[in-house]
């Protein structure tokens, strides 16, 4: 884990899809800097398991709630919970997010790229609305969205997984919008991309046999080329913290090491 610092200490952040992956990765981190934390997800069994894991670290108090990013009344419930438990919000990541089955798009079941869209990028715009409203009142905050892997045209993933990479695409797109609206205020509204990382959001279900053949390459790319979660965690402590004071509209990006990249490389040519 990163080394404890007091960076955040006083600042209360909320963390949306923190039970598990890089959310909970980026809440723990953020608690070890000295935030008081607003942990989440779809179940309360899945925040009470989470919850757990935040009882070693001194001096944090962390509040467990149940929301479903894509049901509005829920998120707005959240960030009541959270205001009155702490008194505000300082931070708020929208990071919850789910991949959808791995699939060409003319056999993608339409419930199942819905339900993409209304967690990864309606769930963002939920969560981005209502920590406005919390902010905007204090002139001050900080609200992070995840756009992950396939929202720029360089990214690895596009084909069978175009609900991910449509969703993420637009999450971007939208952290660049509402941070031009609300530019003659302290609020800072950045976007985070936390590298190519393996999470159970990586794992995704394949529906077809050739999708089942192209995600064991996505596989092999993720064990050469993935990047570490720990660094998912140290940038979003970086983003939360005073360095991105005064800043707003940006996109940061964990990148590999090279020498992780070296090491992939002379396992393929091995």
């Amino acid at each position: 884990m990163a080394r404890p610092d007091t960076s955040l200490r006083g600042k209360v952040a909320v963390v949306t899809g923190s039970t598990r992956g890089i959310g909970l990765i980026i809440a723990a981190y953020l608690a070890r800097a000295g935030a008081n934390i607003v942990i989440c997800g779809r179940t309360m069994e899945s925040v009470e398991e989470a919850y757990q894991q935040f009882a070693v670290i001194p001096g944090v108090e962390v509040l467990g709630w149940a929301c479903d990013v894509r049901n509005p009344d829920e998120v707005q419930s959240l960030a009541e919970q959270a205001v009155a438990r702490f008194g505000k919000i300082d931070i708020w990541f929208n990071n919850a997010g789910i991949s959808g089955p791995f699939a060409p798009t003319a056999e993608m079941p339409p419930e199942a790229w819905r339900e993409v869209i209304d967690t990864n990028l309606i769930g963002t715009f939920h969560g981005t609305r209502v920590a406005l409203q919390q902010m905007l009142p204090r002139n001050s905050g900080k609200i992070i969205n995840l756009v992950g892997q396939g929202a720029r045209e360089r990214d690895r993933l596009h084909g069978y997984l175009s609900a991910y990479a449509s969703s993420k695409a637009g999450v971007l797109r939208f952290t660049q919008a509402v941070s031009r609206e609300y530019a003659d205020t302290n609020l800072s509204i950045l976007a985070m991309a936390p590298g190519f990382v393996r999470t159970g959001l990586m794992e995704p279900d394949a529906l077809t046999h050739d999708a089942a053949e192209r995600l064991k390459a996505l596989d092999s790319a993720l064990r050469r080329f993935g990047t570490p979660i720990e660094e998912a965690g140290e940038l979003a402590v970086q983003l939360a913290g005073p360095a991105t004071d005064g800043v707003t509209g940006k996109l940061y990006e964990v990148k590999p090491g090279l020498l992780q990249v070296l090491r992939g490389l002379l396992r393929r040519g091995g």
